[in-house]
């Protein structure tokens, strides 16, 4: 059931993408809000409370309705199951953007890809060359993929379903959310809520990091993973783009910097203590520079690695029915 609820959710996605002004993403926003306002007076405590009223709290009632769901009707369940990853995962929720700045690229149109990466990732792209801006979309849209698509594909196979797929997401967009700049959260919270982000996402980064070795290519993915990670203030992060600049034989490290950060995105990281990082960072990534073509490439290596796990849960799928 599994392998038919991601299928279906991912092609429901393709045909209706699901906007970002959605009552999905307002509820979450108006969660984390009363969340914080309510439960984060300052203390360490305060903070945890916040962040298991924001994160635990849809969590359990996803696995809730799942459970009576399955109780009732194992068709009730797969509808949940697809309706739940329609709301978490998919490639729609910020492609577009991605899109937009590869055509205005490949038409010669710098200025207007400046302004579509500045719409997407609040940067300041005044100055950026069009090898810069091709270098920071590549990023952000690799991290985008795992946040949306491949960390949810991870955490939905877990045995509480659809209730792993909400844990992941939020507990991502409270990290960014809570860490971001002008946030009012206290540094309890901002410390909690990015740290349980880092753990969660930990296993899934380094399978998405592996997947792209496997897809692209091994030996040069499984180096630069080894050794170019730590230019990243966050392990993960470091680790799953690493693997795919080796995986395609491009050089990247845009994003290692911290940069202005907006809820949901990655530069929160930097709040976690240096020492998972080591105490100094790799030299500078070698590789081809990042070209307009070399999109195209990255594109193909994010869709080969999902299409790699989908087809490893239709043969354990397959497996099960046969068994």
């Amino acid at each position: 059931m599994a392998f038919f609820s991601v299928l279906l959710a991912l092609l429901l996605e393709q045909v209706k993408p699901l906007g970002r002004m959605s009552i999905v993403y307002a509820s979450r926003r108006a969660l984390a809000d009363f969340a914080a306002h309510n439960f984060d007076a300052g203390e360490r405590r305060h903070g945890v409370a916040a962040w298991f009223i924001a994160v635990l709290l849809p969590t359990l009632f996803t696995l809730g309705v799942y459970i009576a769901a399955m109780r009732v009707s194992v068709l009730l369940g797969f509808a949940w199951n697809v309706l739940v990853l329609y709301f978490t995962l998919g490639f729609r929720q910020f492609s577009h953007y991605f899109t937009d700045i590869s055509d205005a690229l490949n038409h010669g149109d710098v200025p207007g890809a400046r302004a579509i990466l500045r719409q997407w990732k609040a940067l300041d792209t005044l100055e950026m060359s069009a090898d810069d801006v091709t270098q920071q979309t590549i990023e952000h849209a690799l991290i985008a993929a795992q946040r949306y698509v491949l960390g949810v594909f991870f955490w939905f196979l877990l045995p509480v379903g659809p209730a792993g797929a909400v844990l992941y997401r939020m507990a991502e967009f409270t990290a960014g959310k809570w860490n971001a700049s002008g946030s009012d959260a206290s540094p309890w919270l901002r410390s909690f809520a990015a740290r349980a982000f880092h753990l969660i996402d930990w296993l899934p980064s380094r399978l998405t990091a592996i997947g792209y070795a496997v897809v692209g290519n091994f030996e040069e993915a499984i180096d630069m993973w080894r050794n170019y990670a730590r230019l990243w203030p966050d392990a993960n992060t470091g680790a799953m783009l690493a693997a795919a600049a080796g995986a395609v034989g491009i050089r990247l490290g845009a994003t290692a910097q911290p940069v202005h950060a907006e809820p949901g995105e990655q530069p929160w990281a930097r709040v976690i203590d240096a020492e998972l990082q080591g105490p100094d960072p790799a030299p500078h990534m070698p590789g081809a520079a990042p070209t307009s073509t070399h999109l195209r490439n990255v594109v193909g290596l994010v869709w080969r690695s999902v299409l790699l796990w989908m087809l490893l849960l239709a043969v354990i799928t397959i497996t099960m029915w046969v068994s």
